[in-house]
Parts: structure tokens; C-alpha cells; sequence
């Protein structure tokens, strides 16, 4: 009966209608257990605890960890806040170790598919970009804690399009196939998009990802009522023909249009006898 009891617990799964959103806070922190997927996941869907809470200060290990991971976030050994732990720092580059064996070909691409996983996992402001929508109950060292298993991601269109372009030509090293063709879906490299890379980035069922994430792509302009105090994240996305700030180089003109060399016009035909 214990067992049962336990086996509830575990599944109980709650839908949040109310959240809070502002600078400098945190929607979740720490690792929080297993989601309990269906399947084999090809990596531990290990998803956070929920946890509104002010962003922590990195130093020591917890800082030198960050900038290996998510460098854009970088400011500064006494000035670097983060909303993830050391754990979780770990459990995201482990996830973008994957994605990066496909995209390696383009440093920038690499740099531009970290950056948005950095903002939603990491932020100082994360609060403002996320909005947590489904936590289940997990057992966490003999406690009951709310783990997060589902949330909104607000992102600017511009950075989103912007990542999208700078990855959509690279290939895969050995089949020179498009990577991206492998990370949309049913939809394949032809009719990809940048919605439709996010969507299948954010839907657990495709093996990778350890909870489902909804990206919201908010144009410039755009009347959408979003929640209170939420700030779509308006980061600037490397070009494919751009060096990453670790020093990466640019894209060749294989896996990137803009790297290619501009063909000269044609000369006129001679004008008539």
C-alpha cells in the first residue's frame, strides 16, 4: 500500500496558472530528479525543481563551469549571476555535446543553438523569459519536491530567425546530409523553419529533450498579450560568414551561403557591328 501510495505521489502532475516575472529571479534552480518519460530517452531526463527564488552569485568551480558552458553569460568573476548549479550546468553541456557533433562544422551555428539553451537553463533574468507551465512531484532525497516538466520560453523572433539562419546550411560531416534535416522532425531540412526547429527542440518525446518546452517567437511589434513582467529575450545571433568570441572561425562556404565568394556579374554581350 506504501508503494502505491508513493507511486501517486510521484505521477501527480499540476498544471500552473499563476507566475511570477522579474529581473534578477529565478523560475527554477537545482536538479530535481527524472521526468518519468515513456521510451528510452538517449540521455537521463533530469529536469529542475521549481524554485522562484533571486539569482545566484557564481565564483570558484560554479564560475569557471559557466563560462565553459554558457560563456554569453559572462560578466565578470565578482559581477556573474546565474539561475543554475553546478549539476545543471553538467546535465546542459552533456544535452549540447550531442547537438554539437552535428552542427560542428559551423562554430557560430554551435554558438547561436548553446545561447538560447544558456538563457532558458541559466539566466540571471530567467523569470522574465520563462513561464513554468507543468510540474509533477518528485522524490528528492527522501523529500517531495515540485520538479518542473513543462514551461513557455518567450524569445525574440529576430534572435530566433537569426539562429536558425546561421545553422540551416550546415552539413553533417559524414553523410554531408543537412544537420538541420536531422533536428526538425517530420518536417526534414526542405520545409524546416525556425518555429519548427524550436518545437522540435522543446518536445520530450523526440529522446532529447528531458521536458517540453513551448518557444513563443514574438516579432517586433506584435500586439500579443504576454504575461505580466514577461521581457522576450532579444539576444544577438552570430552570422554563419562571423567569428564566435571564443575564436571560432567563420563557416566555410559549404555550410554557409555568406561565406562563398560573390560570383561576378556577367559581362555584356558587345554592342552590334
Amino acid at each position: 500500500m506504501m508503494r502505491v501510495t508513493v507511486l501517486l505521489i510521484f505521477l501527480t502532475c499540476v498544471v500552473l496558472s499563476l507566475a511570477q516575472h522579474e529581473a534578477s529571479y529565478c523560475a527554477f534552480y537545482e536538479e530535481c530528479g527524472k521526468n518519468p518519460l515513456p521510451g528510452q530517452p538517449l540521455i537521463p531526463p533530469i529536469v529542475p525543481c521549481l524554485n522562484y527564488s533571486k539569482a545566484r552569485p557564481v565564483s570558484g568551480e560554479h564560475y569557471k563551469k559557466l563560462i565553459e558552458v554558457c560563456p554569453m553569460l559572462d560578466r565578470g568573476i565578482d559581477n556573474t549571476y546565474a539561475c543554475c548549479s553546478i549539476k545543471q550546468l553538467i546535465s546542459l553541456r552533456t544535452s549540447l555535446t550531442l547537438s554539437k557533433v552535428v552542427l560542428i562544422r559551423c562554430p557560430s551555428c554551435v554558438e547561436n543553438f548553446a545561447h538560447l539553451h544558456c538563457i532558458t537553463t541559466c539566466s540571471p533574468n530567467q523569470s522574465q523569459t520563462v513561464k513554468v507551465t507543468k510540474v509533477i512531484n518528485n522524490i528528492v532525497q527522501n523529500q517531495i519536491k515540485k520538479a518542473v516538466v513543462g514551461y513557455q520560453a518567450f524569445i525574440n523572433a529576430s534572435f530566433a530567425e537569426g539562429a536558425f539562419q546561421s545553422c540551416k546550411n550546415v552539413r553533417i560531416p559524414a553523410t554531408g546530409d543537412f544537420a538541420i534535416g536531422t533536428m526538425c522532425g517530420r518536417y526534414g531540412a526542405k520545409l524546416c523553419t525556425a518555429q519548427r526547429w524550436y518545437d522540435f527542440q522543446g518536445d520530450s518525446s523526440n529522446g532529447l529533450a528531458p521536458l517540453d518546452i513551448d518557444f513563443q517567437l514574438i516579432k517586433d511589434g506584435d500586439t500579443t498579450v504576454l504575461p505580466e513582467g514577461v521581457v522576450p529575450y532579444n539576444g544577438t545571433a552570430l552570422k554563419c560568414n562571423e567569428t564566435t568570441p571564443s575564436g571560432g572561425e567563420v563557416c566555410s562556404c559549404q555550410d554557409c551561403q555568406e561565406s562563398c565568394p560573390v560570383v561576378p556579374p556577367p559581362q555584356p554581350p558587345p554592342g552590334p557591328f
